[in-house]
């Protein structure tokens, strides 16, 4: 298991420009991928180091696939430069001309970064708070589409590809278990998704630009203006802005941590609230506002919670012969 030492750690700041001496650390997150393979060398480990005379920093030790020295570089600097355009983020720290050390630490090759720790941290999201993250996400938007700037890497929430909030390819892997009426019911469902794309196919051309690419609690905290601000820039990468916009949107709606669980109507209402605030700053345009039910029908039609992963889900029902209810989702799923 990597585990760098306080030697290490004190030669790393040292090497950043950090001579205080720290006091205490304490691991944020480690994935243990040897609990999968017991030969991995990958790494990802997160250590919030205190000291007495300055506020916390955050180290973080990565060697993971496909996540190279420049793509680190690259979406560092995006965050540094909203940062430097108003947007409350970490800070990040350099080693001379370069934010990424490239290292090897008892047997193990790793890319680090050192950045502020940054109180606040948002654990459970309100109305409020959506719509102060729909409008810094605007904000974003607004600097990455004004000054060209692009990270090279997939993200999470890409509309067009596969991502981590809907899956029309999973429901098409379900619908063969489907027979007679069902099976019709299915075929119409297709057509309806084939509308929808026809008449989202045109957001297709539009250019992408970088984003932060996962706005969740754990990635959020409050400034001390009261603004939302972000942090963890790892699932940074280019998308359509309008279609980030809404993914964000939904995923705040009905992923994020809340004090309760939400209603249809609550989840309804956190969405309106995020995208009120999105377009306080970057109002949709005619067009986008004639999409907008399209996307929101396509998302939650093939909602991944709802086909997969849950115990009432569309896979889990069908699994377990459960053919009643599993015919009752397909029909919600025709209705949205």
């Amino acid at each position: 298991m990597f585990q760098p030492t306080p030697s290490d750690i004190a030669r790393i700041l040292d090497l950043y420009g950090v001579v205080d001496p720290f006091t205490g650390s304490e691991e944020l997150l480690r994935y243990r991928y040897e609990k999968h393979d017991p030969d991995s060398k990958e790494v990802r480990l997160i250590v919030r180091l205190d000291f007495a005379g300055r506020s916390p920093l955050i180290l973080k030790f990565k060697n993971e696939k496909g996540v190279t020295a420049a793509l680190i570089e690259s979406q560092t600097a995006f965050s540094e430069h909203l940062a430097e355009n108003g947007i409350p983020t970490a800070r990040f720290y350099r080693a001379g001309e370069r934010y990424v050390l490239s290292e090897h630490l008892h047997g193990y090759d790793v890319l680090i970064t050192l950045e502020n720790f940054c109180p606040g941290e948002i654990t459970c999201v309100t109305p409020d708070l959506a719509g102060k993250t729909g409008r810094m996400l605007a904000m974003t938007h607004d600097i990455a589409e004004r000054e060209d700037c692009h990270v090279d890497c997939p993200v999470l929430f890409d509309f067009f590809s596969r991502n981590d909030l809907f899956s029309y390819e999973k429901f098409e892997e379900l619908s063969s278990a489907f027979t007679g009426e069902d099976a019709i019911r299915c075929e119409r469902i297709r057509e309806k998704y084939r509308r929808h794309l026809e008449a989202l196919a045109l957001l297709k051309e539009r250019p992408r630009y970088a984003v932060q690419g996962d706005i969740s609690c754990c990635n959020l905290f409050l400034a001390e203006n009261g603004e939302t601000g972000l942090f963890d820039f790892n699932r940074c990468g280019d998308n359509i802005l309008f279609c980030d916009a809404v993914m964000q949107g939904v995923f705040e709606s009905r992923l994020m941590d809340y004090d309760h669980e939400l209603t249809e109507s609550e989840q309804a209402e956190m969405l309106s609230r995020f995208l009120q605030g999105y377009e306080s700053v970057r109002p949709f345009t005619l067009e986008e506002r004639s999409l907008l039910p399209h996307m929101t029908a396509v998302i939650n039609a093939f909602w991944l919670g709802d086909l997969d992963y849950t115990d009432d889900s569309l896979a889990h029902l069908l699994a377990a012969g459960k053919a009643e209810k599993a015919a009752a989702r397909l029909k919600r799923i025709e209705q949205l």
